[in-house]
């Protein structure tokens, strides 16, 4: 049996994506496609478009056979953390190979980049940019994926990584061109034109859509009613940062306060990070030890290949598929994340973290 592994965000699922599934199809052969996805928010830190419920079921009318969830805590993070949890949550479902899309469509690059740089070790620097430290001259879907060959080759993981060259446009060009196919980062600035550029099971949940803008008084009362002690001691939080985190006393909207907080030492994606950690009320202790916590499979959805899989493996692999206080601080901070969402956006995402996987 051939299983094949997909590793995305899905912010949102668009025609790109779809391109990408069929080559993969059409390209591995294979039998069983399983899709890790990150959580309700990006690794950039942005509030993701669509719940991670709503992204499982759009997932799942793509046809991937079945959804893994990387939370939240390992979502926000740089490439390398986010590509190696990824990597290792696939490596525990057996998977033969990991295809990504790439602008080079050159996996040597990986290598040569891994030789030069494989002494290097962060992993205890959840801040600094990994591409600073690394000397790693790549577009960002290639950073991503050579944090995915990096973290096969550094636990020896039995994984074929394989590309799939991106069409019409890269990870973070903003201008719509002619193609039918755009990137999510195009898309979600030009939602009006989201029929274009997104099957009609994406847009038909268009009213589901998550206005980030909405955060920015939750962010705001958050900040106000701290301490400063209490900020300081918020994960991301350093370097005396937290004094002019009260300045948001000034601004009224998100992207103005990350604009007035982000210089060189600070990029406007690690100012973001550290607000939906501020925002979670996540403290530097609470995210040590979620990064110490047992890597769980937390299955999100799956179809009826999926669900067969999931049975012939479930006696060798600790799978959980919904979640409640007290699992391990990973999930404690998924919880507390999908209340925030809920009362700001009147959803029921927390109700859906109890009941089981979303099934097609």
């Amino acid at each position: 049996m051939k299983i094949v592994g997909i590793i995305c965000e899905y912010n949102p699922l668009h025609n790109g994506h779809i391109y990408h599934f069929n080559k993969i199809k059409q390209e591995s052969k294979a039998d069983l496609i399983i899709c890790v996805m990150s959580s309700s928010f990006s690794s950039r830190g942005d509030l993701s478009l669509f719940d991670k419920f709503t992204k499982t079921k759009q997932a799942l009318a793509l046809g991937i056979d079945l959804i893994i969830e990387l939370p939240l805590i390992y979502t926000i993070e740089r490439a390398d953390i986010f590509g190696d949890y990824s990597v290792k949550l696939l490596n525990k479902l057996n998977v033969n190979e990991i295809w990504i899309g790439s602008e080079t469509n050159d996996i040597s690059l990986y290598e040569k980049y891994y030789n030069v740089n494989k002494n290097i070790d962060n992993k205890d620097d959840y801040h600094t940019s990994y591409k600073s430290k690394s000397n790693i001259d790549l577009l960002s879907n290639d950073i991503l994926g050579y944090s995915y060959y990096k973290s096969i080759m550094d636990n020896n993981f039995n994984i074929k990584l394989k590309t799939i060259k991106r069409v019409n446009n890269n990870y973070l060009d903003n201008n719509i061109n002619s193609s039918n196919i755009q990137s999510a980062l195009t898309i979600r600035k030009n939602l009006n034109d989201l029929s274009k550029y997104t099957p009609e099971y994406v847009y038909n949940d268009k009213n589901l859509i998550l206005d980030e803008n909405k955060l920015f008084e939750f962010l705001k009362y958050k900040i106000l009613s701290s301490t400063i002690d209490e900020l300081k001691n918020t994960f991301f939080v350093d370097e005396g940062i937290e004094y002019k985190l009260k300045d948001i006393i000034k601004y009224n909207d998100y992207s103005s306060f990350i604009d007035y907080l982000s210089n060189k030492r600070y990029s406007k994606t690690r100012i973001k990070r550290m607000l939906v950690y501020v925002l979670l009320n996540i403290s530097k202790e609470m995210a040590n030890n979620a990064f110490n916590d047992e890597l769980l499979v937390r299955v999100l959805g799956y179809n009826s290949l999926g669900k067969e899989y999931l049975n012939k493996i479930k006696k060798n692999i600790n799978i959980i598929a919904n979640i409640k206080n007290g699992i391990n601080n990973v999930y404690d901070i998924e919880i507390n994340t999908s209340k925030l969402l809920d009362s700001i956006y009147n959803t029921n995402i927390y109700k859906k973290e109890m009941k089981g996987p979303i099934t097609k």
